[in-house]
This record gives structure tokens, sequence and C-alpha cells, in this order.
């Protein structure tokens, strides 16, 4: 049960800090940027709550937390999402050198964009299979 309460309790912390930081306590109106920002975190820390508890009745079944190719999965998928995301940092400097973006909103994007291309490579990583490597 200790393992399963980090992975719950940082998503919790997740959520409530990047919520805070996005929606400013200030008299002017919220735009539709923030709550779209919101949503998609909101999104991400659902999806955390249900892989922690498939994670919790897989462990009462008696099955182990990971296996070889789950953990070659995940590590495929960050070395992938890290050389994405540098092309996406990079793409955003060159957009914010271009445009007038504030840097909250640039730093926002950024973060978002960085999970969601985790995402997105593991799970085609998932679906289509780690190619033979050798």
């Amino acid at each position: 049960m200790k393992t399963n309460f980090s992975p719950i309790f940082m998503l919790t912390w997740a959520l409530v800090l990047t919520g805070l930081w996005i929606v400013e306590p200030v008299e002017s109106a919220s735009s539709v940027l923030e709550y779209i920002f919101v949503g998609i975190i909101l999104t991400f820390f659902l999806i955390g709550i249900y892989l922690g508890y498939g994670q919790i009745r897989r462990k009462k079944q008696g099955f182990p937390d990971e296996d070889e190719l789950s953990k070659k999965i995940v590590q495929k998928a960050a070395a992938i999402s890290f050389y994405s995301s540098i092309l996406l940092w990079l793409s955003l400097i060159y957009i914010h050198s271009h445009l007038q973006i504030e840097i909250k909103w640039l730093l926002s994007i950024g973060m978002i964009g960085m999970a969601i291309l985790f995402v997105a490579i593991w799970l085609v990583i998932n679906y289509v299979g780690i190619i033979d490597e050798k």
C-alpha cells in the first residue's frame, strides 16, 4: 500500500500546484486558455488515479508490479519523448521570439505539451510494439 500512496500523493500535489499557478487569484476574468489547461491537467490527474487503482487491483490479484516488457516500453517512450520535448521547447522559443506571448503561457504550453507527448508516444509504442533493436 505504501508504494501506491506515493504516486497518488504526487498526482494530487501536481494538480493543486499547477492549478494554483495557472489560475491566479486576480480580479480579471479567466481566459478560455486557462480553462483548457486546467481541463487537460484534470484529465491527466484522473488517468493517473485510474492507473493507480488498476495497479492496486492487480496487486491484490497477485500479479507482479512490473515486467520486463512494460519497463522497456516506458524506457523507450521516455527516451523518445525527451528528444521530442527538446524540439517542442525549441519551437516554443522560436514562436516566442516572433510573437508576444506571456512567459506564463509559454511555460504552461511547454509543460502540458511534454506530458501529452509522453502519453502519445507511450500509447504508440504500447500498441505498435518495440522493434527488435540490435
